[in-house]
């Protein structure tokens, strides 16, 4: 089980079976309130939008900073894709 959601530039995934919270504290959560734009919430023990897909695309900073602080404090539940395009 997962969560997908589109940001800009990039696509955030969001493994539940490797998610560890609250074990780790919510450290993906506090990560996007403290440098993001508080896209993600805490329903039922576990990361999910706070916002829709929609606004996601339009509000999320893509700081990264929710796959940093899950493979610091969590399970690296947490995986940021941005396609590179070759020129």
């Amino acid at each position: 089980m997962e969560l997908r959601f589109k940001t800009r530039t990039a696509e955030v995934i969001i493994d539940y079976n490797k998610c560890i919270a609250p074990d780790c504290g919510f450290a993906c959560i506090k990560a996007c309130r403290l440098y993001g734009r508080n896209v993600l919430k805490i329903e039922g023990g576990k990361p999910k939008l706070a916002v829709s897909p929609k606004e996601a695309v339009r509000l999320d900073n893509e700081c990264l900073a929710c796959e940093i602080y899950c493979s610091w404090y969590g399970n690296s539940a947490i995986e940021v894709r941005v396609p590179l395009e070759v020129m």
